[in-house]
């Protein structure tokens, strides 16, 4: 996504929407995306779009991990969590109280 970006945005495109709203009468508008006249605009920082997709390269390497079992997910349930209190209560009250709780 974020190769070949400065020549991605030489390039336009159009955007065909067709809808309806709540009576069903069908609307059709064509949207024309062109990138191109923000070529040699100087900025701070890097451009908002190469952002996004760094971003979303990212999100693709964290899925593709979950996926892959590379990332492990440690799932709790609101059970396990009260079983394990119950049985960190017991030990403690298992333990023998030292003097300054007496």
């Amino acid at each position: 996504m974020i190769e070949n970006f400065e020549e991605k945005t030489k390039k336009s495109f159009e955007i065909k929407v067709t809808y309806q709203n709540s009576i069903g009468k069908t609307y059709k508008d064509v949207y024309m995306i062109d990138f191109s006249q923000l070529i040699g605009l100087s900025q701070l920082g890097e451009p908002p779009l190469y952002k996004i997709a760094k971003n979303v390269e990212e999100i693709k390497k964290d899925i593709h991990h979950l996926s892959t079992g590379l990332i492990k997910v440690i799932r709790y349930t609101k059970e396990d969590i009260e079983e394990e209190e119950t049985k960190q209560l017991l030990e403690r009250s298992k333990q023998p109280k030292k003097e300054d709780e007496v």
